[in-house]
């Protein structure tokens, strides 16, 4: 039962889990995060995604704690070389917002309504709450029993931030209050905000240099503020029903978006239910100017039926690998015949592309952009909306690599069209062996392309990982090219030998008859047009076909 002494102000009391530089795990406070941000290495959670959206009510407080009014940039600038944050400015600020951060405040509870209320006035089980542990698939979770029945404080306060932004679709809980309640129930507005972004986090050597990395001042059409813009916290405390300005107003609205209304039961110690309603509706379209932290994908059918260019947040796919996809991470992709780009990089590359123009940032400097996001199920189906991926996959790369002008990132896309171009050849001599055999060439080709980007995976992060402006770039990308032939030929002649009689005799395809010779001849044709540097500097290995 709630009593009115209950609190748990998430400033003062450790609930952020952090690893630090030298190795160790624990949880922090907000307060103690800011001061010790140098000496963190990173912010964790229950799972992956759970860091991104706490980073992102970090962000807020970063973009509203300190003081950007004078000139953006150069501020930056300042703080980057001081290595910390202005202690009294967070402090201040902190002070100021410390009412609106207590998790089990009777009045303005944190990312929470407080007199949220069901027609049966009950709550459901807290687990209402936990990501990966969904309805009907309770054996698929890493919790169980009490575990799953309650929860500590901190690890509650990390859930209530991951539900505002990663919460599935479907029929929730409805307020009576609520205008659009219907027996009850609040009808599928979509996922919560986040879960519709591929999440990118550019990640430093500390979470200081993080939080800095990712605290975009200064947008592609050159805005550097908007005085609307406030978090969550300093607007009036939401109500049950939908805000009625439902555009973000700016980066810091955006980060702290309320796509749920929360309510949790609590005994003081733990929390016992939760009730999680319908929250702020968000469309995605067009929101590249205040939400930095996704890539945006040109939609051709939007714009038609909309009569305007419209972006939509460029999702991963949870089979591909982030390397694969460098091309568009990195730099704008440029548009071809007077159309819209095809693809947008995350704000917050080109913020850091900004800040290396500006001489503010050096091009040596190590980041890691990290791809944090979950795949859903239908996202307007009526029925109980889950999750089925979740993407959590980083590359380390140094800042030369980032930017339009980037010769580097040019070499990089180069590597991995070789890659691609390899693992098609792998896949197609698997096709053309089962074929030759009887077998089915579609499940083949699938199993050798996966073979091959498997064995390419590790290589490829570490030669990327050394790219920068100091390196003779075509030997680089010939050093990588003759990797690959080693790795994808290796395959391929395990393909060959392993392939049996059936293949070796082969079959009539048409007027042509395909056996294991002529598809050894083929991927070996195919190898060399992907790797020309490779095969100009090297001679033939054993098994290799001219």
């Amino acid at each position: 039962m709630t009593t009115l002494g209950d609190t748990f102000n998430l400033i003062d009391q450790p609930w952020i889990p952090v690893r630090s530089i030298d190795g160790r795990s624990r949880e922090v406070s907000i307060g103690e995060l800011f001061t010790e941000a140098p000496v963190i290495r990173a912010v964790g959670g229950d799972i992956p995604t759970q860091a991104f959206a706490i980073q992102r009510v970090l962000l807020a407080i970063v973009r509203r704690a300190i003081d950007w009014s004078e000139d953006p940039v150069r501020r930056w600038g300042e703080l980057w070389r001081a290595g910390e944050f202005p202690r009294a400015e967070v402090e201040s600020y902190l002070r100021t917002v410390h009412h609106r951060f207590d998790l089990l405040d009777t009045v303005a509870p944190f990312y929470q309504v407080a007199d949220l209320q069901t027609a049966a006035g009950v709550f459901k089980p807290v687990d209402l709450l936990i990501a990966d542990r969904p309805t009907g698939a309770k054996y698929f979770t890493t919790r169980a029993g009490a575990g799953a029945q309650r929860l500590s404080l901190a690890e509650a306060a990390r859930w209530v931030v991951h539900c505002q932004a990663f919460d599935p679709s479907g029929i929730k809980t409805g307020d009576l209050r609520d205008p659009r309640t219907k027996d009850g129930k609040g009808y599928p507005i979509g996922i919560a905000w986040c879960g519709q972004l591929g999440g990118v986090l550019l990640e430093g050597s500390n979470l200081f240099e993080t939080m800095m990395l990712n605290t975009v001042l200064r947008n592609t059409n050159g805005t550097a503020t908007w005085p609307s813009d406030v978090p969550v916290w300093e607007r009036t405390h939401p109500e049950v029903g939908e805000r009625d300005d439902t555009a973000p107003l700016g980066p810091c609205d955006v980060l702290t978006w309320q796509s749920r209304r929360i309510k949790l039961q609590h005994d003081g110690k733990f929390v016992n239910g939760a009730i999680v309603g319908n929250g702020d509706r968000i469309s995605p379209h067009n929101r590249q100017d205040i939400e930095f932290c996704t890539a945006w994908r040109h939609s051709e059918p939007q714009s038609k039926q909309f009569g305007e260019t419209r972006y939509l947040p460029a999702q991963f796919d949870p089979d591909r690998s982030l390397w694969r996809g460098i091309e568009g991470l990195l730099a704008d992709i440029p548009s071809q015949d007077g159309k819209p780009a095809p693809r947008l990089a995350p704000g917050v590359v080109n913020w850091i592309d900004y800040l290396v123009a500006e001489k503010l940032l050096d091009r040596s400097v190590r980041i890691r952009p990290h791809a944090l996001a979950l795949q859903y199920t239908n996202a307007w189906t009526p029925k109980p909306n889950g999750v089925v991926a979740s993407i959590d996959d980083a590359l380390q790369i140094k800042v030369a690599l980032i930017g339009r002008r980037s010769q580097p990132r040019v070499f990089a896309n180069r590597a991995v069209q070789a890659a691609n171009d390899s693992a098609t050849a792998l896949a197609n001599l698997a096709g053309n062996l089962a074929e030759a055999a009887g077998g089915n060439a579609q499940l083949r080709k699938a199993t050798a392309r996966a073979a091959a980007y498997f064995a390419l995976d590790a290589p490829y992060r570490q030669w990327v990982a050394d790219l920068d402006e100091d390196t003779d770039l075509e030997e680089h990308c010939a050093q990588w090219q003759r990797q690959v032939r080693e790795i994808i030929g290796a395959n391929g002649r395990d393909l060959i030998s392993s392939a049996g009689k059936s293949a070796w005799k082969g079959r009539m395809l048409g007027q042509r008859l395909l056996d294991s010779s002529l598809a050894s001849k083929y991927f070996w044709s195919a190898l060399r047009s992907a790797l020309p540097a490779a095969f100009d500097t090297e001679p033939p290995q054993e098994g290799e076909q001219q």
